[in-house]
């Protein structure tokens, strides 16, 4: 590619060498220009139409030309016609041009080669805000922008703005093109658009924003590549539009597309961040693909590597594949998404009802914190190799027929429903794997296959590794919601369009009830998300629950929709698929809009102004609970939700208090060493008591604190001498009396 440029660069230089001297001229219509000139046009504002369309400048059967616009500025009046028409020439050179505007494109270039366009602004030509787009139309149906190519070759574009029109750049059969540093963000069609093009090189170019706000997503595209082959794009910014990436063969060609995407920002797509249909042997290598409709959506593709992208935070699913077939996936982080992988074999498109879905590598991949890690339908031959699955609701779902599929060393943690989950007829070989696990019983029951139900078939997980092997505890926590846990939003396939639909979980260290910090959840999408704790580090907790009868804690939301929460639903439950699942009614999320309410579910359901009934799914007993999820819908509306002060507890007082208690503390790090940060809220300002006594009620510490009210206060406790063990830490105040364990190591 840098020879091919070279070379045409160095006959450019060696044609201009033989142009006449300069020649000055005002902007006119009709000019035509002769070959071996340097035009220099009189700086000012033309206000002139086009009405021939045939271009107010003319090269016809031409070369050796210099077209210079530096401070001037042309309105084409109508938005057609062309303010530069080229046809049959060669060595071209169009650049410094302040402004083209109001004409179909700007400039339209035919049959040509050698063509130089750099430093000008062709910006608000033809627009359209609605409608949707043919993206198999040729050049007759161009739709107006910046500049046009019709079989025009050795082309280079840079630093130039084409923006708030149709296209930037629209290419149709044209081969060896260099588009580089240009801005066409905000485009109503496409920034790129490339039909029929070739080895091109497409890089650092702004497209963000390139949509139809009124028909959305359009087919619009940040660049468009309908049977285009072996072309390089790179570190461009394709962010905000219809599709970042959008490209098709269809049957319009055998040929393989062999097309490289490298280091692209496609994220924030209100349809898919990349699109390729009917596509071929092309690589998407380190792009970023988050926050849209879909991450990758390559339906009928085949032969792609999809490697080191990051797929986060998507509406729908991460990678997305319908009747493709011999498709690599790998390396890739793939979080956040409803799907992380999704390969299916849907209702079939002539003439690839033959084209079936089958042979995949998935390999080297980290899929966590999805609400499904990879569900593969009707797939044949798919191999998962050495994938991270981590911390997903669920983990590997296979449906339909799935017969040769092999799973071997990845890496299984803290799945909440199922590491593997075999809804086939037919076994899976899944050997060498490694699971997060403390025996043999604890893995199998993170597998469905026949053994939970004769008509599946059978999971063959034998050998395997166990890694490095979990802390098992169960040590309930004082508050579930401080960092050392770990929190995940599950978030459900959303309909719809609608891009900017991230769901994200942070530590609030400023808007929080108890302890240093609170879980706040932001999401854009709305449906069906859940708020799963985990605890910290390598660890699995196994509670008995069975002497507790209450889950508490403080629940904040924020939901401007005017329409309020449709759906609140808390699950407790184990790592064998098994969970209480607990219906409330949404105005507990409801009453909690803009301010902190205290919430109290009893484990026994009902009992509450909000009557949670409690549904039993799968195999689960209150002597084995691992994690406590949160759900919350707002049928498509964004909201935010905070949580605080999650523990469960025996001491179920007025379970339908809704309104702050007077007094909350806690002790971190809990177990304490030398010292613990004590930190305490208060509805009332004064003085408060911590004291901590021994098992048998001996008091062996007492200090009088002063409270700040609706404040978080704090002082150190350091140990004054007191033996490891097991202790109670009290926290008085003129109203109310909280207890706390405290572990002193």
């Amino acid at each position: 590619m840098k020879k091919v440029y070279f070379i045409f660069v160095l006959i450019a230089l060696i044609g201009q060498s033989a142009l006449h001297a300069q020649t000055y001229m005002n902007m006119g219509d009709n000019i035509d220009i002769p070959g071996y000139s340097w035009i220099i046009f009189n700086p000012g504002t033309y206000t002139i139409p086009d009405p021939g369309n045939d271009g107010l400048i003319r090269i016809n059967n031409q070369q050796n030309i210099i077209l210079d616009g530096a401070n001037v500025a042309v309105d084409g009046a109508n938005y057609s016609g062309y303010m530069i028409k080229i046809n049959n020439s060669k060595n071209i050179t169009i650049r410094n041009f302040e402004s083209a505007s109001r004409f179909k494109y700007a400039v339209y270039i035919t049959n040509s080669d050698s063509i130089q366009i750099y430093n000008c602004d062709f910006s608000f030509n033809k627009v359209d805000s609605a409608g949707w787009i043919d993206v198999w139309s040729d050049y007759q149906s161009a739709l107006g922008g910046g500049v046009m190519m019709y079989l025009t070759d050795y082309v280079d574009i840079h630093n130039n703005t084409m923006k708030m029109q149709n296209d930037g750049v629209a290419l149709y059969h044209c081969n060896h093109i260099s588009i580089w540093e240009n801005d066409f963000d905000w485009n109503t069609s496409y920034g790129i658009r490339m039909y029929f093009t070739n080895s091109c090189h497409i890089h650092h170019n702004l497209a963000s924003h390139v949509n139809r706000p009124f028909t959305n997503p359009s087919d619009c595209a940040a660049i468009l590549m309908i049977v285009s082959n072996e072309n390089l794009v790179e570190h461009n910014d394709f962010s905000y539009s219809g599709d970042g990436i959008f490209l098709g063969q269809y049957e319009y060609s055998s040929t393989p597309n062999n097309n490289i995407f490298l280091y692209n920002e496609c994220s924030y797509s209100p349809h898919n961040a990349i699109e390729a249909t009917f596509a071929d042997g092309n690589i998407y290598r380190c792009n970023a693909c988050n926050y849209s409709h879909y991450g990758l959506w390559l339906g009928y593709s085949f032969n792609s590597l999809v490697d080191s992208n990051e797929i986060i935070g998507n509406q729908s699913s991460g990678i997305a594949i319908d009747r493709g077939f011999s498709n690599i996936i790998s390396q890739n982080m793939i979080s956040d998404n409803p799907i992380g992988i999704e390969l299916w074999e849907g209702s079939a498109i002539p003439p690839y009802q033959n084209q079936f879905s089958h042979d995949y590598l998935v390999k080297g991949n980290l899929l966590e914190g999805n609400r499904l890690a990879i569900k593969s339908n009707n797939t044949e031959h798919l191999v998962l190799d050495s994938n991270a699955v981590i911390y997903n609701n669920d983990g590997i779902q296979l449906n339909g027929s799935s017969p040769q599929d092999t799973f071997y060393f990845n890496y299984f943690k803290n799945n909440a429903l199922y590491h593997i989950e075999n809804l086939s007829p037919d076994d899976i070989y899944a050997p060498y794997n490694s699971f997060f696990s403390p025996d043999e019983d604890f893995i199998a029951c993170n597998i469905y296959d026949f053994a939970d139900n004769p008509a599946k078939g059978e999971v063959i997980w034998h050998p395997f590794f166990y890694g490095e092997p979990p802390v098992v505890t169960d040590e309930q926590l004082e508050d579930m919601t401080e960092p050392t846990a770990e929190w995940y939003a599950y978030p459900e396939v959303c309909g719809g369009y609608g891009g900017s639909m991230a769901t994200t979980v942070s530590w609030d260290s400023t808007d929080m009830k108890e302890g240093v910090a609170s879980v706040h959840c932001v999401t854009g999408n709305g449906w069906d998300i859940g708020l799963q704790y985990w605890p910290g580090s390598d660890t699995i907790v196994h509670w008995q629950l069975s002497g507790q009868d209450t889950l508490i804690f403080w629940l904040k939301t924020v939901n401007t929709t005017g329409y309020g929460f449709q759906f609140h639903q808390i699950r407790v439950g184990n790592l064998c698929g098994g969970y209480y699942k607990y219906s409330g009614s949404p105005n507990v999320l409801n009453a909690a809009n803009g301010t902190w309410k205290k919430i109290k579910v009893p484990l026994a359901g009902g009992g509450s102004p909000y009557n949670y009934v409690r549904t039993e799914i799968g195999e689960v007993s209150f002597d084995d609970i691992s994690y406590v999820s949160i759900h919350a819908d707002t049928w498509d509306f964004g909201f935010e939700i905070w949580l605080d002060g999650m523990h469960f507890s025996s001491f179920s007082t007025g379970l339908d208090e809704l309104n702050g208690q007077n007094l909350s503390f806690n002790c971190l790090p809990n177990p304490m060493g030398e010292s613990a940060i004590i930190t305490w809220r208060t509805d009332q300002q004064g003085p408060v008591n911590f004291e901590l006594f021994d098992l048998t009620g001996k008091q062996l510490y007492w200090k009088e604190l002063n409270s700040i009210s609706e404040t978080t206060n704090q002082f150190v406790f350091c140990n004054p001498g007191i033996s490891p063990g097991l202790y109670l830490a009290s926290m008085k105040s003129a109203h109310q009396v909280q207890i706390r364990k405290l572990i002193i190591r």
